[in-house]
């Protein structure tokens, strides 16, 4: 609903408002809560969003940790927070984490999980984080046999296979559940792989791409399957997820996109190509919630990973890869198309000049909308930046194009009424001008908005002015005809 939409993101911009040090305290006394059993309300939702907060922080500090988090640490990883019907090579969503803890602790092993929570709450609250790991990685094993009968039973029956979407509710049970299999399984070999990996990839380092490569085609040789999360692994490690294309491009020593798809390493453009479908599904998401500072930062991302991806792959026409990423490109521009030309009208609204007379009493500027506009209005300066890559040139020249023309003119008609109105309708002129200001500091700069306000200071100064010098002329000609 709106209205809890609008509450998650009150206590999100509440959490960002704090310090680290704060958050760090308030996630640690959040997370002995519950290893103590307390009953908090919102604490997932309140625990999301710290964690998300925690993530951009320069230090990330040491956390309590929980029975669930541990048990999910080889998964962590893999996981992605996107939508859970949208398919990710290697990874799973973040939606499907809670559902397979509930059936693992309810259905799976319902007896060990038991056993396992009383056991690890007081190993983390004593600090015996050895014990805490035994204790996962037994019921992991447990786990692990369990879903492989599990699914098994699945696999020949259909009636079992309905059981599980039934239980797990996400869109792709079926699948969710053996992505979390295969990883559990891997467990042991994925560790190794991480642990011969480069904490950090320089993606343009020879020497390591090749280094790289060897760990990624020792797990090749021993199983298909491994690859696909070792890639994962190779792209967190990245300084940005496409940059796991030149990983592709050395290893198979050809920049043909039809090339690297009929290699082992396709999987890498698979992953690349699917985490900017998912970048523009956050983009869109953050647009529409008007989360315009992320949105800005999505839209950049997304623009530099299509523009790596055209410059370093060939992708030859009609193949699959470089369908993918027209649509990606298509997919951009129509999902932005309608928004971004219903801009110019909203300003045109707030900005108009409406004769005084027809002002209604107390007429005032809704300073939420101001704000939004605002906020719309640096997206479309930041889309100029960004536009050429993603086939939004020609809607945001043209929509740029009306916003320069109309803030520029209606700036100038706003400041002309400023300085002729009356005392009646001054506070709701001085209100269009300062959003005229904020408007025309996103799309004509700084300076001329810095311009406008000191003119709109001399025009309302001018004005008092001279209303204050009215009635003093008046005395003094009173006084000239008595005399």
């Amino acid at each position: 609903m709106a209205g809890d939409e609008q509450s998650s993101e009150k206590l999100r911009a509440y959490l960002r408002g704090l310090t680290p040090e704060a958050r760090a305290m308030l996630m640690a006394e959040l997370e002995r809560g519950i290893l103590r059993g307390e009953q908090m309300p919102q604490s997932d939702l309140l625990l999301a969003h710290l964690r998300e907060a925690l993530w951009e922080d320069e230090r990330v500090p040491e956390r309590i940790g929980n029975p669930a988090r541990l048990f999910f640490l080889p998964v962590e990883p893999f996981i992605v927070d996107d939508e859970p019907e949208h398919a990710q090579e290697g990874r799973l969503a973040r939606a499907a984490i809670g559902p397979l803890w509930d059936w693992v602790s309810t259905d799976i092993a319902p007896a060990e999980a038991k056993i396992y929570l009383a056991d690890v709450a007081r190993f983390l609250l004593a600090k015996e984080s050895a014990k805490a790991d035994q204790a996962a990685r037994v019921l992991q094993d447990v786990v692990v046999k369990r879903l492989e009968e599990s699914l098994e039973a699945a696999r020949k029956d259909d009636k079992a296979r309905r059981r599980i979407a039934f239980r797990i509710g996400t869109p792709r049970a079926q699948d969710d559940v053996l992505e979390f299999y295969t990883i559990l399984k891997e467990r042991d070999a994925l560790a190794t792989i991480a642990g011969r990996l480069p904490t950090r990839i320089r993606s343009v380092s020879a020497d390591q791409l090749d280094q790289v490569i060897a760990v990624l085609d020792g797990a090749l040789a021993r199983d298909k399957q491994l690859l696909r999360h070792a890639l994962v692994l190779v792209m967190n490690r990245m300084p940005a997820a496409w940059h796991l294309v030149r990983v592709a491009l050395r290893a198979v020593q050809s920049d043909k996109a039809d090339r690297i798809a009929e290699s082992p390493y396709g999987l890498a453009l698979d992953m690349v190509l699917g985490d900017v479908e998912r970048q523009v599904r956050d983009l869109v998401r953050d647009f529409r919630r008007g989360q315009m500072v992320r949105a800005i930062a999505q839209l950049k991302d997304v623009h530099e990973a299509v523009r790596g991806l055209r410059s370093e792959v060939n992708m030859v026409a009609g193949t699959p890869p470089a369908r993918r990423l027209a649509a990606v490109r298509a997919g951009v521009a129509d999902a932005f198309k309608s928004e971004l030309e219903s801009i110019p009208g909203r300003v045109r609204r707030v900005i108009r000049i409406v004769p005084g007379k027809q002002l209604p009493r107390g007429a005032t500027i809704d300073p939420s909308e101001v704000a939004e506009i605002e906020g719309l209005l640096a997206f479309v300066a930041a889309c100029k930046i960004y536009a050429g890559e993603l086939a939004l040139n020609e809607i945001t020249l043209r929509v740029l194009s009306d916003l320069q023309s109309q803030l520029d003119n209606g700036s100038r008609s706003i400041l002309d009424v400023l300085r002729a109105c009356d005392q009646a309708e001054l506070a709701y002129r001085t209100a269009q001008m300062e959003a005229a200001t904020r408007f025309c500091a996103k799309i004509l700069g700084e300076e001329y908005a810095t311009l406008l306000s000191r003119a709109a200071e001399v025009a309302v100064g001018s004005e008092r002015k001279a209303k204050s010098g009215q009635p003093a002329k008046a005395g003094q000609a009173a006084k000239s005809a008595k005399a």
